[in-house]
């Protein structure tokens, strides 16, 4: 038993009668203990080993006494502690190295440690010779094997995020100890078989040794030179890292770990194990970051026989892990259409229903089955260290019965997540996620928050006939699951696989199915897989017959809740030239489900448009397998069976330049068979349509009405929501000794050094943990009276504070604050402090204040640390100030910052008593600058961490810094870098003048005209560095035709109008600081018309009748107008401007109307044409007037407000004015066409329709191209009647 709180031991002094007592019913309880159980473990047998032998693709060392392999070079090297080696050699003695052996001399009499790497599943002296037995090894990646390793370390290490890719398998079958031909009369009929299996991935390495029963014979093996003398050396089992260098030249014995210690420990090992299996030892042998020695598997295992009588105690072991493949090891992985493993059984009376190859169906006997995957042949033995004493053996079994007697979850609360519970049932647990979250309950996410997702691609892919590897480029992908949009982006990809790898969207689509929109009775993946899980794809293309492979393998959620998938890509693909262009229809796709796995099959058509061949059509066929750890033991959750995939927009694109491979793709999920009906019958949660914030969800009520609800860990109105605190406003799960981190929609518990989470997975104890109270527990239970044990007195090591008093306990110890004094009794100070009086509880401010850890586990001061100031009441003092930065602000009754008190040190403080003003929501870099975490989870300050800079109206300062490694750039309006203003430290930074937005997306590298649609009426947007247009069928949006107008390679197109009589498009380029033009014909050539005397063009409008443009600038706030050729130009205004944003141009009237987003005093103004007759339309009640536009219909001025999210219409004499719209997200520009208004919006990132009737959104297109979408205008076959040209834009 370990320390505190703990059993102490009996004493050891000379047996008395009292203390034989003791032990005689220590080692009667012991017995009991043993005789517990009613079924039958047994050991492993020969069929349970990994497969082996020629059919498996063994190598087979040759016969000898002292052979060695030839080197085993392995595909990737394997992490041995922590170095790194890259080729292994096996050797008959019964051990794995990753040196060539030296004669077997110089180390097989010799004990621990070698002094080269060993891992010595059976070390002694070994002889095949005259074929006494064969060794076979390889090293494998085949996924049955993979799999059943996996399955191996997630049982022994439960919380290992361990997926192999590669495995090792070395077997010694019937192998024989070398005996001097002069000291027998023939050769000895003892054999041995055993095996050792390596499995490793870039980052970890674990190995077990496998003893079938019957498979050890003989235990040692005697020395060659023994002089005549009777001597047996037991066999060495365990691990040795060889010598190690220090100082460059000297050299030091390194670590090692011994599993046995005598000939008993040697015939114990098919008897016990550490893994729940007698046979079967787990050990975790290498770290790529650190590593100091062997960690074994702490599940147990201990050979039980079948008691004569027993207390009909039948322990299960709970079932809960990810199975493996039971397949053949040259099988491949199993894939539908048709593969035998997934048709249908043969008809007959007793025939089941149709199963796939899963891991509870093994097709034969001979198939790679994982020992222990039978429940009703194997149970559950507590754990046997190889060399604890009779007592700790007792002491564990009592433990384990202790706990699988009456609960599961006490043992396994841990492997659920911390926004999970665990429910215990007949067979198991289960873990089932809390209200507000979702997943399969290992892993919850917070409801309604857009995911992030990461990871490497590697492996080699052959386009055409060129082979072209992938070492480990980053994936990343972000969805918006509110409306199942998944967008992905693969960087650093070649040229070649660039382009021939946009057909294969099916990298991509995983993340849409497991996040994908839900319709009425369905799932999306992520509730069924979590976040850990296998997907093995295999794509045939048609008509080449090109087959690749993908492998994703999801491997848990990292420290900030983002998924960590990675993807193995291998095989073939078809060539696709340079610039071409893929496109993809819609389509559908059905799932089944078995228990452990999801299935589908589909065939795809894609077409490819290149300059050379034009437009051809070709196919795919996609099989998929995706496998997960489920949980069987609820028995009154209904299996899915099948569900129907629709991915409505499909989007590849290659940017060259960049070396991205990007892909876009609109999800729903829904029971096969449901249809969507037309747009006006389907509510929007359904259609992805609503406006509700991206971190909110969509909550449907009756007809078209719904309601938008913050998603869990958010705060706001549904529109808008932020990020909720829960460590600042002390809402975590976070107990005493644990530090809460906060993350977007929730935040996680780390233990303080020197705690360890407990069996609950939230509560921090002692490392020196408290089992053995269980084991008391457990005796107390089924042995009450006297204690078996000698309590030992803690109390004696004054373990507390000085202010507090100790208080002894049978098996445990507490402290206790003396009177007047507050703590937990370890820490404690006296209560004149503000701390609150005995018998009242704490207030939230108290609870913050004392949850902060202001020194270091050494008792240093953490500087950087703030810790709120409570009033005597417990209260937030309502002016806090930092301790050590010298910032102070103002608090509310919660303890949060009211917006716009914060003053800097050596500033006058604000008084807190004067009420606030209306509080403005969070920018986006108020967002940004929050959520950098700043220090580290002992509270020391992170070196290197960028915060960005904002100014008092929270917007990003145009020049940003980085605190750490001193250089400066320039930025836009989102915070983006703008290329070439690096500078690096100590030289003078950019002259940075403010920006618009970049795109988040590069468009196709060339300048290149594409005609619009043959429509009357199409839509023109700006998107970045392209211009896009979306045709109209009426007034809907006819999202099928949409397509690339015009691309500028490294623009910022932000103005655009367009001029019906000469059909052109002009535009502003804040990028350039142009002014620029297109003629719409095939062919056309971009035209620049101004390009000097810019800072920041952004409105742009058109007078059809005058032949006129006309513009604003930003930066120097101005008004200006030129003829269409850029002659003539000339300045309207220069004075009464601060920020200028869009304008428009009424033909008919000759009138000017523009906005002025001045944060002090917004306003509309008109003027005529020539810079007479100015004058404000409206300036009350206006806060950033962004959008502007003209009705014809009814004569009057409309605009949308990103600041007062309305939109308003209003007669140019400031009369009629009214309201059409009270809840828009973030528009940029409008158009208005036959009573509807068309706008920009850059919460959705798309074109918004609203109708003037209705005042209702009635449609809405998102590109398939995820960036800002800036002006927008109409392009018409024919001039409208009082044509105009319309822009806006801002921030």
């Amino acid at each position: 038993c370990r320390e505190y709180p703990r059993l102490g031991r009996v004493p050891a002094a000379p047996l008395s009668p009292v203390s034989t007592m003791e032990r005689g019913r220590l080692l009667a309880v012991c017995v009991l203990c043993w005789s517990c159980s009613v079924r039958v473990v047994t050991a492993i047998q020969r069929a349970d080993m990994f497969p082996y032998g020629s059919l498996s693709g063994d190598m087979i060392l040759a016969e000898g006494d002292d052979e060695t392999s030839r080197v085993l070079s392995l595909p990737r090297p394997v992490y041995f502690y922590d170095s790194l080696f890259s080729q292994l050699y096996v050797a008959t003695n019964g051990i794995v190295s990753a040196q060539d052996l030296p004669m077997e001399k110089q180390y097989v009499d010799d004990g621990f440690p070698t002094d080269f790497p060993v891992v010595a599943p059976f070390l002694a002296d070994i002889d095949t010779s005259g074929g006494r037995g064969q060794i076979y090894y390889r090293v494998t990646e085949t996924p049955s094997v993979l799999n059943r390793v996996a399955q191996e370390v997630h049982r022994g290490f439960p919380d290992a995020k361990f997926t192999p890719t590669h495995v090792v398998v070395a077997t010694w079958e019937n192998v024989a100890a070398y005996e001097e031909p002069t000291r027998t009369s023939g050769p000895s009929n003892k054999f041995n078989t055993f095996q050792a299996v390596i499995g490793y991935d870039e980052v970890d390495s674990y190995v077990l040794f496998l003893y079938p029963e019957g498979g050890l014979n003989f235990f040692g093996t005697r020395p060659k030179e023994s002089y005549n003398v009777e001597i047996e050396l037991p066999a060495r089992v365990g691990f040795s890292r060889g010598e190690v260098t220090y100082l460059i030249f000297s050299r030091t014995e390194g670590p090692h770990y011994s599993v046995t210690s005598d000939e008993q420990s040697v015939k114990n090992l098919y008897q016990v194990g550490n893994t729940g299996i007698p046979g079967v030892w787990l050990f975790h042998t290498g770290n790529r970051y650190s590593f100091d020695n062997i960690v074994p598997a702490s599940v147990g295992g201990l050979l039980a026989t079948p008691p004569t009588r027993g207390h009909g105690l039948s322990l299960e072991y709970p079932d809960n892990t990810f199975d493996p493949d039971s397949q053949d090891e040259e099988d491949d992985y199993p894939l539908t259409g048709g593969d035998a493993e997934f048709q249908p059984a043969p008809a007959s009376d007793h025939s089941e229903a149709p199963q796939p190859a899963s891991p509870d169906a093994p097709s034969s006997p001979s198939e790679d089955v994982p020992h222990g995957s039978q429940p009703s042949n194997r149970q559950y033995a507590p754990p046997n260290p190889p060399e604890a004493a009779p007592e700790d053996q007792c002491c564990y079994a009592a433990l384990n019965m202790f706990f699988f007697a009456f609960s599961f979850c006490p043992r396994f609360q841990q492997q659920c997540s911390q926004n999970a519970f665990c429910s215990d049932y007949a067979t198991g647990y289960c873990c089932h996620c809390r209200p507000g979250f979702y997943g399969n309950g290992r892993h919850c996410l917070p409801e309604g928050a857009p995911q992030r997702v990461s990871g490497k691609v590697s492996g080699t892919v052959t386009v055409g006939s060129t082979p072209v590897d992938l070492n480990n480029i980053d994936l990343h992908a972000y969805i918006v699951v509110g409306d199942g949009r998944a967008y992905t982006a693969i960087s650093e990809v070649p040229e070649p696989v660039g382009w021939a790898l946009m057909p294969v969207a099916p990298i991509g689509e995983l993340f849409g199915w497991l996040f994908a929109l839900e319709l009425p009775n369905s799932q999306a993946g992520f509730k069924i897989t979590g976040a850990e899980f296998t997907r093995r794809a295999e794509v045939i293309f048609y008509p080449g017959n090109q087959r690749l492979s993908i492998i994703q393998t999801g491997r848990g959620l990292d420290d900030h809740n983002h998924l960590t998938v990675d993807t193995v890509l291998s095989g073939s693909v078809p060539f696709l030239p340079p610039g071409a262009e893929v496109t993809m229809d819609p389509f559908k796709e059905t799932y089944q489900y078995y228990p452990s796995v999801a299935t589908s099959t589909s065939v795809r058509e894609y077409s490819v448009v290149s300059a050379d061949r034009g437009s051809e059509s070709f196919s795919f066929q996609l099989k998929q397998n995706i496998t997960y750890r489920d949980c069987r033991h609820d028995s009154s959750t209904t299996a899915l069976e099948t569900l129907q995939i629709t991915m409505e927009r499909v989007f590849v694109m290659y940017v060259k330049e960049e070396r991205i491979l990007r892909y876009a793709i609109t999800n729903k999920i829904s029971p096969v068979g449901v249809e969507p009906t037309g747009p006006e019958l389907v509510n929007p949660c359904y259609a992805g349509t609503h406006d509700c914030d991206t971190t909110a969800q969509c909550i449907p009520q009756e007809g078209q009405a719904f309601r938008c609800q913050c998603a869990t860990g958010y705060r706001g109105d549904g529109r808008n929501c932020y990020d909720i605190d829960e460590c600042a406003e002390g809402l975590s799960t976070c107990g005493a000794h644990a530090q809460c981190m906060n993350l977007p929609g929730s935040h996680r518990c780390q233990c303080q050094s020197g705690f360890e989470f407990g069996f609950d997975g939230r509560t921090c104890v002692g490392e020196l943990s408290c089992r053995c109270v269980f084991h008391h527990l457990w005796l107390l239970h089924f042995f009450p009276g006297p204690s078996i044990f000698s309590d030992v007195d803690e109390c004696s090591s004054s373990p507390c504070h000085v202010d507090a008093r100790c208080i002894n306990g049978l098996g445990s110890f507490q402290c206790q604050c003396q009177a007047g004094f507050y703590g937990d009794g370890f820490y404690c100070s006296h209560g004149g402090d503000g701390r609150p009086s005995v018998g009242r509880p704490k207030t939230h401010c108290e609870h913050y204040r004392d949850s902060v850890q202001t020194t270091s586990p050494e008792g240093y001061p953490i500087t950087g640390a703030y810790v709120p100031q409570c009033d005597a009441n417990g209260q937030y003092i309502p002016l806090q100030c930092h301790g050590s930065t010298g910032h102070c602000w103002c608090v509310d009754t919660r303890g949060q910052e009211r917006a716009g008190t914060r003053t800097p040190p050596g500033t006058a403080t604000k008084d807190c008593d004067r009420p606030d003003e209306p509080e403005r929501p969070k920018t986006h870099c108020e967002h940004h600058r929050d959520s950098v975490e700043t220090t580290g989870p002992e509270g020391y300050p992170i070196v290197g961490a960028y915060v960005p800079q904002c100014d008092a109206n929270g917007q990003y300062r145009s020049l940003q810094c980085h605190g750490s490694s001193g250089h400066c750039w320039c930025v836009d309006s989102r915070g983006q870098e703008r290329a070439g203003t690096r500078t690096p430290p100590g030289t003078a930074p950019k002259d940075c003048l403010p920006s618009a937005a970049p795109p988040t997306v590069r468009p196709l590298p060339r300048p290149d005209v594409t005609p619009p649609t043959n429509a009357d009426i199409t839509l023109l947007y700006a998107q970045g560095q392209k211009i896009g247009a979306l045709p109209l069928n009426g007034t809907r949006l006819d999202a099928t035709r949409a397509k690339t107008l015009l691309t500028l390679h490294g623009s910022i197109v932000v103005g655009i109008a367009y001029d019906c009589r000469e059909n052109r498009v002009y535009w502003t380029d804040l990028s350039a600081r142009t002014i620029n033009r297109a003629s719409m014909a095939p062919g056309a050539e971009p035209e620049i018309l101004i390009n000097t005397n810019l800072v920041s063009p952004e409105g742009l409008a058109v007078d059809v009748k005058r032949r006129l443009i006309f513009w604003v600038d930003s930066n120097p706030d101005m008004i200006e107008s030129a003829n269409l050729d850029g002659s003539g130009r000339r300045t309207l205004f220069d004075t009464d401007l601060v920020n200028p944003r869009a304008i428009i141009v009424v033909s008919s009237s000759g009138t000017l109307f523009w906005t002025d987003w001045n944060r002090e005093a917004p306003k509309i103004e008109s003027s005529s044409v020539d810079g007479q007759n100015r004058r404000v339309v409206v300036s009350d009640g206006v806060g950033l007037p962004n959008a502007l536009t003209f009705d014809s219909s009814s004569g009057q001025v409309c605009w949308a407000d990103a600041g007062t999210k309305r939109l308003e219409c209003v007669s140019p004499d400031g009369s009629g004015r009214r309201v059409i719209h009270s809840s828009l997200n973030y528009p940029f520009s409008m158009v208005y066409y036959r009573n509807h208004f068309y706008y920009t919006d850059w919460r959705r990132d798309g074109v918004i329709v609203v109708s003037k009737e209705s005042s209702q959104f009635t449609d809405e297109y998102l590109p398939d191209q995820r960036s800002h979408l800036y002006g927008i205008a109409i392009a018409t076959s024919q001039c409208l009647s009082g044509e105009i040209s319309v822009l806006l834009f801002t921030f």
